[in-house]
């Protein structure tokens, strides 16, 4: 019964709008160490009763799907949900976690508890369940669309076949995205066996820069801005990967009403 159900909820998570689907021991992924400072957690901190991670991923196409409107504090703190009177909004989060919401009606008729979320580590996630490859960026990046996705996990008591590991290393000796950084905060080397949180020095990296009150130079001249607090997250490491360059282009210009140059 637990292998149709994980059939069923595949097919609803595709209806849902997540091409990508795999499923995680809760307690496998507790193991694995995470960034600090990042406002993540245990699957159990989620729902204490956790037995699986259910990971989605969604394809993002369109710069403004990777928009972000914040409002920080006087004395430009970061504005994480541990920071009182500020407030982050990201479009994707926001895209990913309303489609995981609906589609986590079909597990709760199913009979099961279950917790949204995109606060568990999605990234090791979307590994373990065989999805994708940590790049030396620490994007997760998918064979396929590379690291044009975005991620949605829904933590539940339901006892679900796990998928296996991803491991081809999908990066080698490319070195594209370390190259591309132009404040250098991607560390040289493969992203396995480092620290979490040391491969990318956070207060380099452009993304955390659209969170402070007087954001360096850098940042402002490869963020778009579309209102004083409001701009899209820094994409270089991104679109320097070319894994799934060639289907996320051709998938680009079908779905434009205008050709890409």
């Amino acid at each position: 019964m637990s292998a149709e159900l994980k059939e069923q909820l595949r097919a609803a998570a595709a209806d849902h709008g997540f091409e990508l689907f795999g499923v995680v021991d809760a307690g496998k992924l507790a193991e694995v160490p995470f960034p600090p400072n990042r406002c993540l957690d245990v699957p159990s901190g989620f729902l204490p009763e956790a037995k699986s991670v259910i990971v989605m991923g969604m394809h993002i196409w369109d710069v403004m799907q990777n928009a972000v409107v914040t409002s920080v504090l006087p004395d430009g703190a970061i504005p994480f949900d541990d920071v009182p009177g500020s407030q982050y909004y990201n479009m994707y989060y926001e895209i990913t976690e309303a489609r995981a919401h609906r589609f986590a009606e079909a597990v709760r008729d199913a009979g099961y508890k279950t917790a949204v979320t995109h606060f568990v580590h999605a990234k090791a996630a979307a590994t373990l369940g065989g999805l994708g490859w940590i790049g030396k960026q620490t994007l997760c990046i998918t064979p396929r669309l590379g690291p044009h996705v975005r991620w949605a996990c829904v933590v539940t008591d339901a006892v679900l076949p796990c998928d296996e590991p991803y491991t081809e290393d999908l990066c080698g000796d490319c070195e594209l995205c370390i190259k591309a950084c132009p404040t250098q905060a991607i560390i040289p080397g493969p992203s396995r066996g480092v620290e979490p949180g040391k491969k990318v020095d956070f207060w380099k990296c452009i993304v955390p820069q659209e969170m402070l009150a007087e954001p360096n130079k850098a940042w402002q001249k490869v963020a778009g801005h579309y209102s004083p607090r409001g701009s899209h997250e820094c994409l270089i490491c991104l679109e320097a990967c070319p894994i799934g360059r060639e289907e996320h282009e051709r998938r680009l210009n079908g779905y434009n009403t205008r050709p890409t140059g």
